[in-house]
């Protein structure tokens, strides 16, 4: 196998990221969150512009109590309709019906994407690169609804990443209208493997025992 030069990523901290796999590529993810979250995420390039990816989990699987294993598995697919130029961002169109914190038969405590069309950008320099991006989405969770969300990458050097998301997560009944914002901080090691560590929901909209909390993930990529 071949070392990868480039790390992939799924998502920013919660909002999907524009980008997808190459053919050939995979990658396996683990990820941390409030109330004894455990989510694994497995995604594989299926051709250059098409990504195929599976998730499951449960909340309080660390802790006390029972563990409330998720319904169903999680579902991610992204395909890349445009891809970036010189002058052009890349526009993906993708579904992931993944979902985080307790499940209650009819939605996530923070729901899904579900469909979504988005667009982004990489802007370069040398040892800094930006990848902005702003996205719509269409949740099929509870009652069905529009929704926006937006992502900033600065990856400084070739290792360390800043990564801030934003949704303002229209027409929830459990938050406080005032929108998710999360940031983390991802370290790449010996360019397959990150560890990345995340604020999230910065601004208090979950509900009160969820509200700014802290998320680890880890990662690892390589190619067949």
């Amino acid at each position: 196998m071949v070392l990868i030069l480039f790390f992939f990523n799924l998502y920013y901290v919660d909002q999907p990221y524009p980008d997808v796999l190459e053919h050939g590529e995979f990658e396996l993810q683990l990820r941390f969150g409030p109330g004894g979250e455990i989510l694994g995420f497995f995604n594989i390039g299926v051709l250059n512009r098409f990504g195929f990816g599976i998730s499951y989990g449960a909340s309080n699987l660390i802790g006390a109590g029972d563990p409330n294993f998720y319904e169903l598995p999680g579902v991610q697919v992204k395909i890349a309709v445009i891809e970036q130029g010189f002058a052009v961002p890349q526009i993906l169109f993708g579904f992931d019906n993944q979902g985080y914190g307790g499940y209650d038969s009819a939605r996530y405590v923070i729901m899904s994407k579900g469909l979504y069309c988005q667009i982004g950008k990489t802007l370069s320099w040398p040892n800094i690169e930006f990848v902005p991006s702003f996205g719509i989405n269409y949740c099929f969770e509870k009652d069905n609804r529009f929704d926006l969300f937006f992502g900033m990458k600065t990856l400084f050097g070739s290792s360390t990443s800043l990564m801030i998301d934003y949704t303002p997560n229209l027409k929830d009944d459990l938050d406080q209208n005032k929108g998710y914002l999360n940031m983390s901080l991802k370290f790449i090691f010996y360019e397959e493997l990150f560890f990345e560590v995340a604020l999230r929901d910065l601004l208090d909209n979950s509900p009160e025992d969820l509200q700014l909390n802290r998320m680890i993930r880890l990662g690892y990529k390589q190619i067949f």
